[in-house]
């Protein structure tokens, strides 16, 4: 039986100046991911975004949030940690590291925090270039990169507040 709906999560896609995207390796589930987690009771899925990217990865991000748009998914039981079935909803976001913020190594490792399935988890962080085939990456992940890559080709945004 479903919940009143949709397990809401919150997808941290940070691209660096090079158009690189912020991906790691997570040694439980077996294969590449970005950053992503549940939007918790009462927070707003902006807000989740920034928490989960600081638990996943160290990183504080204070820039410009640019929504991607939501996409939906039917995760199976038994795959990342979950013991049952259910309808999520992922709130995509494009994050950049332009700025005092564009220096980060090429790849780090990070110890995750703020989630008992995660905790102490150690993930190895590297860049993705945007023309990187998508090997090792699950289905929703696929989605969630596709999504930044239009956006990055698309035309200039212009001013986004």
């Amino acid at each position: 039986m479903r919940s009143s709906g949709p397990v809401h999560k919150a997808c941290a896609c940070l691209v660096d100046r090079h158009g690189r995207l912020l991906v790691f390796d997570h040694p439980h589930d077996g294969g590449m991911q970005l950053p992503k987690g549940t939007v918790e009771p009462g927070e707003a899925p902006h807000d989740a975004v920034r928490r989960e990217l600081l638990e996943e990865s160290g990183i504080v991000y204070d820039g410009v949030l640019q929504p991607l748009g939501t996409m939906d998914r039917e995760c199976e039981a038994g795959v990342e940690g979950n013991v049952h079935r259910h309808a999520q909803l992922w709130h995509v976001y494009l994050m950049r590291t332009d700025g005092a913020g564009s220096a980060l190594p090429e790849s780090f490792e990070h110890t995750a925090s703020g989630s008992p399935e995660e905790d102490g988890l150690v993930f190895r962080f590297s860049w993705l270039a945007p023309d990187a085939p998508l090997d090792g990456f699950a289905e929703p992940y696929r989605r969630a990169i596709a999504m930044v890559r239009t956006a990055l080709a698309g035309p200039p945004t212009g001013s986004v507040r």
